[in-house]
């Protein structure tokens, strides 16, 4: 996630990074449709290395993970087909931040939208893949609280993961296709805006705002994974929830 994040940061160069700074951190995404929690009804460890490894693929090349994702089962329903909406669903979120404050965060939004097809399309993943939004949405707010990249390849096990566990997630399988797409688009923006609130303030260091945006991350990864944000560890296996093991 690291090289595609580093770019999107110059997207934000002339005067956007301000935004990290001056629009705070809007609450935990509950929108409409969200499936939150992604694991419902089970307080254990949805991945282990076990999972992770698998079949001998832990730690399989970024190539060969994207094309077994979109020939797997798991993958294909996953896929939305319903037209974008970006420009909508970003508006939507900014609606939780005062009125002042609301069409640059729209703007935002949507910036953080395009700077995430390019981290898709650099890591050759699915292209309207829930997953891989849902990816960003954890990866993004887990680097913003624990200050530490995700490596590309850890990313594209993430969201192999998700892709695998998603459809037996009874809340995603009865949602509609718009929804989905709902649910794509905004936990991709979303996840993408707090990785690159993060990278400004490594450029621009502002403690008081960055506190604030850490807490916000980490409501946003316990609400979704219902686990405190503390259990919560991402490696090149891939999501781990609960207390690590020796």
């Amino acid at each position: 996630m690291r090289l595609a994040l580093g770019g999107l940061l110059l997207l934000a160069g002339a005067g956007q990074s301000a935004l990290a700074f001056d629009i705070p951190p809007p609450p935990p995404p509950m929108y409409q449709g969200l499936i939150f929690p992604l694991f419902p009804g089970s307080s254990a460890v949805p991945f282990s290395s076990q999972s992770g490894s698998s079949g001998g693929n832990s730690s399989a090349s970024k190539t060969s993970a994207s094309k077994n994702s979109s020939a797997s089962p798991g993958g294909a329903a996953t896929l939305v087909a319903e037209p974008a909406r970006v420009q909508a669903h970003a508006r939507e979120l900014a609606a939780m931040v005062p009125p002042a404050q609301r069409e640059a965060l729209a703007q935002a939004y949507g910036q953080a939208f395009e700077g995430y097809l390019q981290l898709e399309r650099k890591l050759g993943l699915p292209e309207n893949d829930v997953a891989n939004g849902l990816a960003a949405f954890i990866a993004g707010n887990y680097m913003a609280l624990n200050q530490v990249e995700v490596p590309d390849a850890s990313f594209v096990r993430l969201a192999a993961q998700l892709r695998e566990a998603l459809p037996r997630n009874p809340g995603f399988s009865a949602m509609s296709g718009a929804a989905k797409r709902k649910l794509y688009e905004q936990s991709a923006m979303q996840g993408t805006f707090m990785a690159v609130a993060r990278l400004a303030f490594l450029k621009q260091p502002q403690p008081a705002a960055e506190q604030n945006y850490r807490a916000a991350a980490r409501a946003s990864l316990e609400a979704a994974l219902k686990v405190p944000a503390e259990q919560i560890r991402i490696d090149a296996q891939g999501l781990h929830l609960g207390n690590a093991t020796p």
